[in-house]
């Protein structure tokens, strides 16, 4: 059966929702979780926390973008970073610039330092190091939102539950983890300590490519 006739749509919602953006956008939860009348997720500050993202094959991005409630109080460093996994041994694949600022009341859409991209690299079977092909496909990465102050910014999102990463059964990539990470500018190279939390919720995250 094709997907039509399985009443499956034609387009994703959210890529129509998003406004049909040429390169599609990711986010951590659907815009319509977004819990409406809610004081917002508060993020502790000198806290790192780190929420999956699915990410397809052929996936480009440059900024991501968050929606701010409540700014960070007398701010130190606040930035996003963006790695290739939720857990202890993933690694950094770009930063946004620290800003000493805080995070701002509104949508805070911020540039990544490097285009990131989940696209396969090609080679000849005559290479001296390289494969002929090395595929890329769907994936789960993780975005890190991170915030120093006297208090922690409070964003949109969606209210957490009650069970750490609010995993059911061995295997399932949790929804929220966390590590403590000292005042700093710089995201670590990997989420060494990572681990998943009882968590405030998911906040929406949008990475896009423009």
């Amino acid at each position: 059966m094709d997907l039509g006739g399985g009443k499956y749509p034609a387009y994703e919602e959210e890529w129509l929702l998003d406004g049909s953006p040429l390169t599609p956008n990711r986010r951590t939860i659907s815009r319509r979780d977004i819990a409406t009348g809610s004081t917002g997720l508060a993020l502790t500050q000198a806290q790192l926390f780190v929420y999956p993202v699915t990410v397809q094959a052929g996936d480009v991005f440059d900024f991501a973008t968050i929606l701010v409630k409540t700014a960070t109080a007398t701010p130190t460093h606040s930035w996003v970073a963006l790695y290739n996994g939720v857990g202890a041994s993933a690694t950094l694949l770009a930063q946004s610039a620290d800003a000493t600022g805080g995070f701002a009341v509104g949508a805070n859409k911020v540039q990544l330092a490097s285009v990131v991209s989940n696209i396969g690299t090609q080679g000849i079977p005559q290479g001296p190091s390289t494969p002929a092909i090395t595929p890329a496909g769907p994936a789960v990465w993780g975005v890190a939102l991170y915030n120093s102050g006297a208090t922690g910014a409070a964003l949109d999102g969606m209210p957490g539950g009650q069970v750490a990463g609010e995993i059911a059964v061995t295997g399932q990539i949790p929804f929220v983890s966390q590590v403590a990470l000292a005042a700093t500018a710089t995201a670590p190279a990997t989420l060494a300590g990572i681990t998943a939390v009882v968590g405030t919720g998911v906040p929406y995250v949008l990475l896009s490519r423009a």
